[in-house]
């Protein structure tokens, strides 16, 4: 074994550094969803495909939008578009998105223009 080689087995691996950088690239890839919902949705996504059954988690999207929107709009929009529950917030503040999801399928909820910030909760769960 070369002495470089040696070295470099050595020296402590910065694993925190590494998180950090992944971090940021998802914060910047889907800079209005919640960074911690998108990793969660993504690590279940990717456990879910050792068991029997959906490989993919029941996700709540909960979809915040510009001033002035027709929320009601976006709710039926969103019943036409995806094979999930759609509905207004009993608050008249946001659309909630509530299904089976994949990392894609989320990214393609929140690529609406009109949305300012997407939070949420990931499950295994599926009922």
């Amino acid at each position: 074994m070369s002495i470089l080689v040696q070295e470099i087995r050595e020296q402590p691996v910065n694993v925190e550094l590494y998180f950090h950088q992944f971090f940021q690239s998802v914060v910047g890839a889907m800079p209005k969803v919640d960074p911690e919902l998108l990793i969660k949705i993504m690590m279940l996504q990717t456990n879910l495909k050792k068991y029997v059954g959906p490989d993919i988690p029941h996700v709540n999207l909960y979809a915040y939008y510009k001033e002035g929107v027709d929320l009601h709009q976006k709710q039926e929009q969103g019943r036409d578009k995806y094979p999930i529950e759609v509905t207004t917030s009993k608050w008249g503040d946001g659309v909630i998105f509530s299904g089976l999801m994949s990392i894609k399928n989320v990214q393609t909820i929140c690529s609406d223009p009109d949305i300012v910030k997407v939070t949420g909760k990931a499950s295994p769960r599926h009922n």
